[in-house]
């Protein structure tokens, strides 16, 4: 029988599968271009695709708003 760890356990590693798989799959369309898809930024970022965490997270918020508002999406 599973006690309390076990259950944390399992669930801690769904969320991490899921985490990841939504990361491949985003990493899937967008491809490093030489600049942040965000802000345009071309400091040393060649074979990334943000500057940053914060241009990634606002680069995802606008285009899950897009998505649920049924606009034209930016890849």
């Amino acid at each position: 029988m599973a006690d309390e760890a076990d259950l944390a356990f399992d669930t801690e590693q769904r969320q991490l599968a899921m985490a990841l798989h939504a990361q491949r799959s985003r990493a899937s369309f967008l491809k490093p271009q030489g600049s942040c898809h965000h802000c345009g930024n071309e400091d040393g970022i060649a074979e990334r695709l943000f500057c940053d965490a914060d241009c990634a997270a606002d680069w995802e918020y606008e285009h899950m708003l897009r998505r649920r508002l049924g606009l034209a999406t930016t890849a």
